[in-house]
């Protein structure tokens, strides 16, 4: 693990992010016109990199997430790609719905600020919900599982992607570090009833156990045909855990963090427990 220390910057840096916490609907024209402007403001703000939650693209039943369904690549990746050309800002789209494999995924899709599509990531915990003892809801009904944890280079940071229930598995997390990611993305559509208690304290958790920043980005107001409303509350957490930026659980709309790797050395520089660990897990590499 002394590699984690060595891999980062001597010299202090800093990289302007942008959180665009939504309400996405299922017209996806009317989503991707409102990623747009987004993504302009942000780059007029000086963001090097936008993050976008869980659902971007489209959000409403399961049978307009399968017409929806694109190829990765593909002729939406190109439109979002030509976007962040066009702006000259990356943009981390948190999860748009893949066709592969015979099936769907739920995946991230990273982009540089050239156009180049530089990650892509599928979910890897797909969410179920019970109520006394009935399952109520199961992602797998409709989605594939992802394989495999994915980062990012960014430097001197390295970006690691989850989205929404993959906050609760804390291996996923610690496989990221283990490859380099000092700033964990977590894109989201977290609902209220979860997170009110759970949202903030997972967040908080996932960062100081691993002493990196967590950007969580999610989207807010109700959940088009549903009688369900997603908790919002898109936050930046330091690599200390503490709550940096933080937006409010109704509005849709735009936040501005600066994230230093001098935080990232600092936090670890004075605890030192990525590199006492005594389990280490198959997952484990040597970096």
């Amino acid at each position: 693990m002394a590699g984690l220390q060595a891999a980062l910057n001597p010299e202090p840096f800093s990289m302007r992010l942008a959180l665009a916490q939504l309400n996405s609907s299922p017209d996806t024209a009317a989503n991707l016109a409102q990623c747009a402007a987004h993504m302009r403001a942000a780059a007029q703000a000086g963001a090097a990199l936008i993050v976008f939650p869980e659902n971007a693209l489209f959000r409403g039943t399961d049978d307009g997430y399968r017409a929806h369904a694109q190829r990765v690549p593909g002729p939406l990746t190109e439109r979002l790609a030509a976007l962040s050309a066009e702006l000259r800002i990356g943009a981390v789209w948190g999860s748009i719905i893949e066709a592969a494999d015979g099936g769907l995924y739920n995946t991230t899709v990273a982009f540089d600020a050239q156009g180049g599509l530089r990650a892509t990531y599928r979910k890897m915990h797909l969410f179920e919900f019970y109520r006394d003892g009935a399952l109520l809801y199961r992602e797998s009904d409709l989605f594939l599982f992802g394989k495999t944890p994915v980062v990012m280079p960014q430097p001197p940071f390295v970006l690691g992607f989850s989205i929404c229930y993959d906050v609760r598995f804390p291996e996923l997390f610690r496989a990221l570090v283990e490859r380099g990611a000092n700033v964990l993305i977590v894109a989201a559509d977290f609902v209220q009833t979860t997170g009110r208690t759970h949202w903030l304290p997972l967040l908080q958790a996932r960062a100081i156990e691993n002493l990196a920043y967590v950007v969580a980005v999610d989207q807010c107001g109700p959940i088009p045909d549903s009688d369900c409303h997603s908790h919002g509350n898109s936050c930046v957490i330091s690599p200390w855990g503490e709550v940096l930026a933080q937006m409010d659980g109704e509005t849709p709309g735009l936040c501005i963090a600066e994230l230093t790797d001098e935080a990232i050395r600092a936090a670890r520089s004075r605890i030192h427990s990525l590199e006492h660990r005594q389990l280490y897990p198959e997952y484990a590499v040597d970096i």
